[in-house]
């Protein structure tokens, strides 16, 4: 897979929408793992990427997000087994619009040193057997998402180049205030991320169409001519209840002001 082939398609790539809140409407119970829909709710999981497809999706993200070594421990099944039966459910799901599948990788969940105590060394290797996993089960791309460390989005790139020839799509969440929650700028994401040879360069969750949409606009000024811009914005934050005030219209009307920016998905 060639990453012009993702953008051939047409002007713009439609990604999906949010998993973990689907997988919740749809029977996940509360301390039930969600990477784990793959094997416990397979069903299930094809269905909510079925009408992710039906409804224009171009770009299915596998449900493996926090499928990593750390966040599986003890469940009683590996990674490489959590992301096979993942990619499957995405593929099966996919077939009939002819959908790709993305090998979704969120943080490991642990600050790197030194703000933390994870070494680089170790997290590469974990986003590495993710990959590895990923790459063998058939997945079309990878999807580093959510992530506010560049340090972190750092080892996962050089993690995705080295351990596949997939095309790497690469995503950091912001905070009102124009920074990630460890304090990166989006200009500065922008060129470490296009330097170290991500395909394509986004923002995702935390906040709404509207809170992101500046933030979009500084990316698309910021990456190297040519190279795609996405975003993938949360319906803003939730309510205590789990909630959200920004309903599909509403988040519609916000998402066309983007059509003028530059972006590609």
């Amino acid at each position: 897979m060639q990453i012009q082939e993702v953008f051939d398609r047409r002007r713009f790539v439609f990604l999906d929408g949010g998993m973990g809140t689907q997988l919740q409407q749809r029977g996940l119970q509360p301390g039930q793992k969600p990477e784990l829909a793959a094997l416990e709710m397979p069903d299930v999981l094809t269905a909510i990427h079925r009408d992710y497809a039906a409804a224009g999706a171009d770009i299915l993200l596998a449900n493996t997000f926090g499928a990593n070594a750390k966040k599986l421990a003890g469940c009683g099944h590996s990674v490489e087994e959590v992301v096979s039966a993942s990619i499957a459910c995405a593929r099966r799901a996919g077939q009939e619009t002819g959908a790709l599948v993305a090998l979704d990788i969120g943080p490991l969940g642990e600050l790197l040193a030194p703000a933390g105590t994870l070494a680089f060394e170790d997290a590469y290797e974990e986003f590495a057997q993710i990959i590895r996993a990923g790459a063998a089960a058939g997945a079309d791309l990878v999807f580093l998402e959510t992530m506010t460390d560049l340090y972190e989005l750092k080892a996962a790139i050089l993690a995705a180049k080295e351990n596949c020839s997939l095309p790497v799509f690469t995503s950091m969440s912001f905070e009102s205030r124009g920074r990630t929650f460890t304090g990166c700028t989006v200009e500065s994401y922008a060129v470490t991320a296009a330097g170290l040879g991500a395909d394509a360069i986004g923002i995702n969750c935390s906040l709404g169409p509207a809170e992101i949409l500046p933030f979009a606009q500084r990316l698309c000024r910021s990456v190297p001519a040519g190279l795609p811009v996405f975003v993938k914005p949360n319906a803003g934050l939730p309510n205590p209840d789990g909630s959200y005030n920004l309903d599909a219209a509403g988040f519609a009307a916000q998402m066309q002001e983007y059509a003028a920016t530059g972006i590609s998905m």
